[in-house]
């Protein structure tokens, strides 16, 4: 966790980000709005190109559709495609369902396979596992490495050598609606839990449900409360042991907050549960810098301006601090091996153009999105983004999210088991151990 904190510190105060950015934004970063007809994730082949030919890489992209990244990203590979014409092309599939995505990629690694180009958000031993990653090192070694910032890349290091890019950025404070909070008497967030009951209470008075929350797809925003709560009771320690009796106590916590939620909540996906947001529906939400596109864009009634962001509230009696934050690497990216050396320049020359600072810093502007990568100048944050890395700074520890830190069985069991517990089928008890059953 120390290495975590000390990479974020440092990251934070190197991102370029312009004032007034724009651009719709998928609820979780990664892109998790779901649609029929998704293009599946591609699968590499071993088949070596001829000499001589144009290299072809095939992206199963999430950062397309209404992700606040698909335009920059689209822009990005058409300018490599332009300057590299008689070399390289890169074609984009997109990929708008991420839990799809994510399960087919994991199929693929699995079974062997990984296409060209591809980001992943945790789990980097299992891809490492496949033997599939191609190696960055002597790249990086070459000066490639001056474009991240100090430590990140350790994130994507086995035994000192590269094989994932830590590209994107994930912190997850609590966004809330002033000016909602303002009609049931409040003007300011609440510092500790009991009064995040007196907040919830005044809103449903005020005729405002507090929270947005749901547990379809993979209970995303959800995932965060009960990551933030697991923090604050059990402080940031918390995930060494899985049978800490925190994860009861943050599951009946949870309970609580769902009797403050819409009543679609269960069973819903991030697109219901962020809308209700958007449309001052509800006044409290979980999301991080990536959202703020979102707010700007599809916010109604200029909504954009009445949000603040805060850390979690203190839980009183609790092992966390004041001020205790949860973040983590949100994207890697990598390159599937394929034993083509021609194919292997072509990954290796796209991975740098994608990480060079000024087109990441113009794919912050744009998005709201924090990256491992130095800045190309000196940082102009847009005022939500400015707040988020003032609380950062802040912070006694910064501990990643559960999803994160969990196996993927226990994160795949998340959605259902939440499910089972809002609506009276399990205890909190019963929740938690259906949750370490998949451990």
């Amino acid at each position: 966790m120390k290495k975590f904190i000390g990479i974020f510190l440092t990251g934070v105060l190197s991102v370029s980000l312009l004032a007034g950015c724009g651009g719709k934004g998928a609820e979780k970063p990664s892109g998790e709005a779901g649609k029929d007809g998704d293009t599946p994730v591609a699968e590499q082949t071993d088949t070596e190109q001829p000499s001589g030919d144009k290299v072809t890489l095939k992206w199963p992209c999430i950062w397309s559709g209404t992700d606040s990244k698909a335009d920059v990203i689209r822009e990005i590979v058409d300018d490599f495609n332009e300057e590299y014409a008689d070399k390289y092309e890169v074609i984009i599939e997109e990929n708008t369902d991420y839990q799809a995505y994510r399960d087919g990629l994991r199929t693929s690694i699995s079974a062997g396979s990984a296409p060209d180009i591809f980001t992943f958000d945790d789990d980097f031993e299992l891809y490492l596992a496949s033997g599939r990653l191609v190696d960055l090192t002597e790249r990086m070694d070459a000066g490639w490495s001056d474009n991240f910032i100090e430590g990140a890349l350790e994130e994507g290091t086995f035994e000192d050598k590269v094989f994932a890019v830590p590209y994107e950025m994930g912190v997850t404070p609590i966004m809330y609606n002033k000016r909602l909070l303002a009609e049931a008497g409040w003007d300011s967030f609440p510092e500790t839990f009991d009064e995040l009951w007196e907040l919830a209470d005044d809103l449903v008075a005020a005729g405002i449900t507090p929270f947005s929350q749901m547990t379809g797809e993979n209970a995303w925003t959800s995932m965060l409360w009960y990551s933030q709560i697991v923090l604050a009771i059990g402080g940031p320690d918390v995930y060494d042991n899985p049978e800490d009796p925190a994860f009861v106590e943050a599951a009946e916590v949870m309970q609580k907050l769902f009797e403050y939620t819409t009543g679609d909540a269960v069973g819903a996906g991030a697109s219901v549960s962020g809308g209700h947001f958007l449309a001052e529906e509800t006044a409290i939400f979980i999301n991080g810098p990536w959202y703020i596109g979102r707010l700007q864009e599809d916010g109604q009634n200029d909504m954009y301006e009445q949000v603040e962001i805060s850390p979690v509230p203190l839980f009183e009696g609790g092992k966390g601090e004041k001020g205790g934050y949860v973040g983590f690497v949100q994207a890697y990216i990598a390159a599937g091996d394929t034993g083509d050396p021609a194919k292997t320049e072509a990954q290796i020359a796209f991975l740098e153009y994608l990480t060079e600072p000024a087109r990441v810093s113009k794919l912050s502007a744009h998005s709201g999105a924090l990256f491992y990568i130095q800045s190309d100048g000196e940082a102009d944050y847009e005022r939500l983004q400015g707040q988020m890395i003032e609380q950062i700074e802040a912070a006694p520890y910064i501990q990643k999210s559960f999803n994160v830190i969990s196996p993927a069985a226990v994160v795949n069991e998340f959605p259902q088991a939440l499910s089972s517990l809002v609506l009276g089928e399990f205890t909190p008890q019963e929740f938690v151990d259906s949750l370490n059953s998949k451990r």
